[in-house]
C-alpha cells in the first residue's frame, strides 16, 4: 500500500532578484564592497560565455573566484552573510508581508479545520551565502541558490549551480519532499505520496529566466504569477508570459497589503484552501463508505 499524504500544505515559491528585490544581489553587496564596475564585470562574464562556451551562471561564479580583484582579496563566506544587510527589497517585503499572509490564512475557517499550512521557498541563481544572511531568511523553509565549496572560509569551486532550466529540479524536490541534494527525485512517486502537489504551489517570478519554472507550474496544475518593478512600465516580456499562458497573472512587485499583487495572492490562496478542504471532505466521505460497506 502507498502512504497517502495529507497534502494540506501550500507552497509559495519565489525567484529573488527582480522578484523580492529590485536589484541584483551581487551588485548590491559584493560589487559595492569591492568597488567593482558592474558593466565591466558582466562584460567579462559574457565574454566567457561567448568566447569560451561557459554556461551563464558558471561564468559569473568563476569570476568571483578568479578575477584579479578576488585573487588579491578573496571572498569569505562569513563576509558574504554580513553583506546581505545591503540587499534592498520591494515595498512590503520586509515590512510585514509574510506575517500578514499568515494572518490572512487565519481568517479562513477551513485553514484550521483542515490543518492547512503555508510554506515559503526561494529558488535563485544568486548566492546562497548572501541569501542566508538576509533579514527575511527566517520565513523560508528552504533556500536553493548557487553555493561554493569553501576551504578556510574561502570559495574554491562551485558545488551547486542553479540556472533558469535546472530551477525546475527544485520544484520537484518541493513537490516530493526530497529537500536534500543527496536524495534522488528520479524514482517514480505516486501522486498521493507527494508532500506538496503542484496544484498547491504558487510560483512568483519576474522574467524570461523564470519561464521554465512557470511552464512546469502551468502544465502540472500549479499557479504562476509574473511581477515587475513598480517604478517602471509593464515589460513586454511579462505581458508575453501571460499571453502565452506561462503565467496566470501579472502585477507590480509591491507586497503591501492593499496592492494588486497581494490581492491576487489572497484570491489564489482562497482557491487552493477551498480545493484542499473539498478534497479533505471527499476523502473522509470515501473512508466512511469503505468502513461501512
Amino acid at each position: 500500500m502507498t502512504r497517502k499524504m495529507a497534502q494540506n500544505i501550500i507552497a509559495l515559491v519565489y525567484d529573488f532578484d527582480g522578484t523580492l528585490s529590485p536589484g541584483n544581489m551581487q551588485e548590491e553587496t559584493i560589487f559595492r564592497a569591492y568597488g567593482i564596475d558592474k558593466n565591466k564585470f558582466w562584460a567579462k562574464s559574457q565574454a566567457l560565455v561567448r568566447e569560451r562556451g561557459y554556461e551563464q551562471t558558471l561564468a559569473y561564479l568563476r569570476l568571483l573566484i578568479d578575477d584579479p580583484v578576488f585573487r588579491k582579496k578573496p571572498l569569505r563566506k562569513a563576509n558574504l552573510k554580513k553583506l546581505a544587510c545591503h540587499v534592498p527589497y520591494y515595498p512590503g517585503v520586509a515590512e510585514g508581508y509574510f506575517d500578514q499572509l499568515e494572518d490572512f490564512m487565519k481568517t479562513i475557517p477551513e485553514v484550521a479545520e483542515c490543518g492547512i499550512k503555508l510554506e515559503h521557498y526561494i529558488i535563485s541563481s544568486g548566492l546562497k551565502e548572501i541569501l542566508e544572511g538576509t533579514s527575511i531568511r527566517k520565513y523560508f523553509k528552504q533556500i536553493y541558490a548557487c553555493e561554493y565549496d569553501c576551504r578556510g572560509g574561502r570559495p574554491v569551486f562551485p558545488k551547486l549551480v542553479i540556472n533558469d532550466t535546472n530551477k525546475t529540479q527544485f520544484l520537484f524536490r518541493i513537490n516530493k519532499g526530497k529537500f536534500k541534494l543527496s536524495e534522488s527525485i528520479n524514482q517514480h512517486m505516486p501522486e498521493e505520496e507527494r508532500r506538496i502537489p503542484f496544484r498547491n504551489m504558487i510560483y512568483i517570478g519576474d522574467g524570461i529566466t523564470d519561464v521554465p519554472s512557470m511552464t512546469v507550474m502551468r502544465k502540472t496544475g500549479g499557479n504562476a504569477i509574473a511581477v515587475y518593478d513598480p517604478a517602471r512600465p509593464v515589460p513586454q516580456e511579462v505581458k508575453k508570459m501571460v499571453a502565452e499562458k506561462r503565467a496566470e497573472h501579472f502585477a507590480p512587485a509591491d507586497f503591501r497589503p492593499d496592492k494588486l499583487l497581494v490581492k491576487i495572492l489572497h484570491r489564489t490562496l482562497k482557491k487552493l484552501i477551498y480545493s484542499i478542504a473539498y478534497r479533505s471532505s471527499s476523502d473522509r466521505s470515501s473512508d466512511w463508505v469503505q468502513r461501512h460497506m
